[in-house]
């Protein structure tokens, strides 16, 4: 049995932006318009050459799929009239050790030796460069612009880390940095760091539950296609978000099997007979959606779906689907 291209256009009901293609949190999770509690000196209120690891603990990631993180941001407690650092460079990793300092029974706490927190996919995403503002109202974000976008994957269970180093500090933010501390193993981050040389391999001084919150901005890596549950003579709603605005989407599907079927862009998991849809423009936050009525002599079937999708300009096939139909 195959199901017809003019039966799923037909359907179409509606489109939505309900979903934007990226999002936004802080570190650790729930700060993100009220201050941690706590707050420090360290690094920015210094005038000393500072290197730091900020350590988030996994599980603080409201995301558990593979992000990019484009943006990063800090906060001070008080308002500030000007900042003028020369040098701040900023490097993003996964981790191998816990954000404790025990270590949580599976992995070991975090090492004295800077390098010993840092997995192999640790990046320079701001390379040393000036960090300067004005007029900074207390209790804001202040964003540290980035080079380039990191990779991080929550759902492996290795936490984030956020090293900073501060060199030839010339100013001071003449304010506490914003920062959250709780009891051990809840509090969700922690920081280490050396006080007095930016270029540092071990620590000099570490807060047992203290970390600075920040906010990030992500996007994710890859495309999220859903469908809600598929029963037959009801609506079921199609969706994908995560993809380029305004691009073309094109749906295939089968009912013979999940494939695999080589294509130029890889291997579609679809069996032959493959249906295809015309393309549907996506919405301008990157996101589609539409309902449509399932056959009821689908029942029993199982309906097999792919989408190839637009990802950061790029062709892509998205996530493959196998929905059984009730």
């Amino acid at each position: 049995m195959s199901v017809r291209i003019a039966f799923l256009l037909a359907a179409l009901l509606c489109c939505s932006s309900s979903l934007i293609a990226q999002g936004e949190q802080s570190l650790p999770a729930g700060y993100l318009t009220t201050l941690g509690g706590g707050s420090s000196s360290y690094p920015f209120n210094s005038s000393s050459n500072h290197k730091w690891q900020w350590h988030y603990d996994s599980d603080q990631f409201i995301e558990q799929s593979p992000i990019f993180i484009t943006k990063i941001y800090v906060r001070p407690t008080s308002a500030i009239t000007s900042f003028d650092f020369p040098s701040v460079e900023v490097l993003m990793a996964s981790s191998p050790t816990d954000y404790s300092i025990l270590g949580n029974g599976v992995q070991s706490g975090h090492d004295d030796i800077f390098d010993n927190n840092l997995n192999a996919d640790a990046m320079i995403v701001r390379a040393a460069a000036p960090f300067v503002g004005t007029n900074v109202l207390a209790a804001s974000w202040v964003e540290i612009t980035l080079d380039e976008p990191f990779l991080y994957d929550a759902s492996i269970g290795d936490d984030f880390i956020v090293q900073i180093r501060k060199c030839s500090t010339v100013s001071t933010w003449g304010s506490s940095i914003d920062g959250v501390s709780g009891s051990p193993g809840l509090n969700g981050g922690n920081r280490y760091g050396h006080t007095s040389d930016c270029s540092a391999t071990i620590d000099s001084f570490s807060n047992n539950e203290f970390v600075p919150s920040v906010k990030i901005e992500w996007a994710p890596s890859d495309p999220q296609y859903t469908i809600t549950s598929m029963v037959g003579g009801q609506y079921s709603r199609f969706s994908i978000q995560y993809i380029d605005p305004r691009t073309p989407v094109t749906f295939l599907w089968s009912m013979t099997g999940p494939g695999p079927t080589a294509i130029g862009l890889g291997d579609l998991m679809l069996s032959p007979p493959i249906s295809m849809s015309f393309p549907i423009l996506s919405q301008p936050d990157g996101f589609i959606e539409f309902s449509t009525l399932v056959p009821p002599s689908m029942s029993g079937l199982t309906f097999y779906t792919q989408s190839a999708v637009t990802r950061d300009g790029i062709v892509v096939l998205s996530n493959a689907l196998a929905m059984p139909v009730q």
